[in-house]
C-alpha cells in the first residue's frame, strides 16, 4: 500500500481485520457490511486509472454518497462518510503521472491509496499493470516516488 502524502494519520495495518480487494464485490454495500461485521480496513475493487480520470466527482445528496461518474451517467466508484477513515482506493496503473492524478481525484474521500501489483489477469499484464509491475522495479520506484 502506498501511503505517502495522501494517507491520513492513523491508517494502521497492525492486528487489523481487512476486507481484501475483490473484483465485482468490493463495492460500497459490501464494504459497509464488512465494516458493520468487524472489518477495520476495507478495499474497493481495482479501478483502472484511465477510467477514473474520465470521471467527475459528484456529491449525491439522495444517497449521501460521493460518486465518481462518467459522462454517460455510470458510477465508477462510490463512497460515503461512514467508510471515510477505513476505505482504501485501489487503482490499476502503469504510469506514475496518471497514478498521481487519480490519487488526487479521490484523496479527500478515502483513507489510503493502493496500487495493484498482484493481479495476474491478462488485461492487467498486457497493460503493464498488476503483477507485471513486479518485473519492473524502476517503474514501481517511480510510482512510489510520485505518490
Amino acid at each position: 500500500v502506498i501511503v505517502g502524502k495522501m494517507a491520513r494519520p492513523g491508517l494502521n495495518y497492525t492486528d487489523k481485520v481487512i476486507l481484501a480487494p475483490m473484483v465485482r464485490i468490493g463495492t460500497l454495500p459490501m464494504r459497509l457490511l464488512a465494516l458493520q461485521y468487524g472489518a477495520d480496513i476495507v478495499y474497493g475493487e481495482e479501478i483502472i486509472d484511465h477510467k477514473m480520470l474520465q470521471c467527475s466527482r459528484v456529491v449525491n445528496p439522495i444517497l449521501d454518497t460521493v460518486d465518481f461518474m462518467l459522462s454517460d451517467g455510470r458510477c465508477v466508484f462510490r463512497t460515503c462518510q461512514a467508510e471515510r477513515d477505513s476505505v482504501v482506493f485501489q487503482m490499476g496503473t502503469a504510469d506514475a503521472e496518471r497514478a498521481l492524478r487519480t490519487a488526487k481525484l479521490v484523496e479527500a474521500d478515502v483513507a489510503g491509496i493502493d496500487v495493484n501489483m498482484g493481479c495476474p489477469k491478462e488485461f492487467s499484464l498486457k497493460g503493464g499493470m498488476g503483477a507485471a509491475l513486479l518485473k519492473q522495479p524502476q517503474k514501481v520506484k517511480e510510482l512510489q516516488k510520485k505518490l
